[in-house]
């Protein structure tokens, strides 16, 4: 089901920070229905029920909606990322395992996909139903690295590629909700040393009968994301009357409000873990409020 409680978007908000790529909320696309446009293709299987990420109000971090990679074994949906071969590139999702499924993706080198490149081999969530809450991946620079996921809550992806120096030298990291699972300069290769073509995209496969993950507020960006765990600081908000309220567990350092056209409305020092905002001055509509906790930033959408 949908959250309901105070709407809580993990989102870095690159569209006025960062140069961005593509931000996608999952709002977009009709509910129950494959989504097979922009940057959402598939590995050479129609496009259709079956093989695309399929739009879905099961489950959502931000909205209403996400994408969802469902139990029929045949799925095999592809997030392209653009053949990158130089820069530095941020991807940024967020993810839903329910307790008891499986989940699995893996990268590769060159979209659209041919015979297929595994870059540092396979991500597994909960394999073979037979580690809850527990992930892996089987191939990376540092060989079968392990870790862990909250079930039946929403989490962070995040993936660091560092391409500056060409894709032969490029290093990445790697963090799954909030926790560093490759850190920073490691190689971007197999464990036997083996070099991408290039950051081609994310093939999101269904593995299994017990497969089911939702993928939802989707950042790309050129530059890099932190990796500390928004979530961790207990931020919840609430808009009444007008009002916007603001609560962390830790000291709330700045906030900054932005309309959807990236322009700032609102910005101020705060030093607290609990701040108020009076935006009965603004329109009605979609704002971003951007906020500073201990030195770890991230966003939350609100509407007034």
């Amino acid at each position: 089901m949908k959250k309901n409680y105070f709407l809580v978007a993990l989102l870095s908000f690159v569209m006025v920070t960062m140069n961005a790529q593509f931000s996608d909320d999952m709002e977009s696309y009709a509910d129950g229905q494959p989504i097979f446009e922009n940057w959402w293709t598939d590995w050479g299987c129609g496009g259709g029920a079956g093989c695309a990420i399929m739009s879905s109000s099961a489950q959502a971090n931000d909205g209403s909606l996400s994408g969802l990679i469902p139990s029929d074994g045949s799925t095999d949906a592809v997030l392209d990322l653009g053949n990158k071969i130089f820069g530095q590139w941020a991807l940024e999702f967020m993810m839903y395992v329910p307790a008891g499924k499986t989940g699995y993706f893996n990268l590769q080198g060159t979209v659209p996909i041919g015979s297929g490149e595994w870059v540092v081999g396979n991500i597994f969530f909960n394999q073979d139903g037979a580690n809850p809450g527990g992930g892996s991946i089987d191939d990376s620079a540092l060989g079968a690295v392990e870790f862990t996921y909250p079930e039946g809550e929403w989490f962070s992806v995040v993936m660091n590629v560092d391409i500056s120096l060409g894709i032969g030298l490029a290093t990445w990291q790697f963090a799954v909700a909030g926790t560093d699972v490759l850190p920073e300069g490691t190689p971007f290769t197999s464990a036997d040393g083996t070099t991408a073509s290039s950051l081609g995209g994310i093939d999101f496969f269904s593995i299994d009968a017990n497969n089911e993950y939702y993928i939802d507020t989707v950042n790309y960006v050129e530059g890099f994301l932190g990796t500390d765990s928004f979530d961790s600081k207990g931020f919840r908000s609430a808009m009444s009357n007008g009002t916007l309220t603001l609560r962390a567990q830790e000291n709330i350092n700045s906030v900054a409000i932005y309309n959807m056209l990236g322009q700032q409305v609102y910005n101020a020092n705060v030093n607290s873990m609990n701040s108020t905002v009076n935006m009965s001055n603004l329109a009605n509509g979609t704002y971003i409020v951007k906020v500073n906790i201990n030195g770890v930033e991230g966003s939350v959408k609100v509407i007034k």
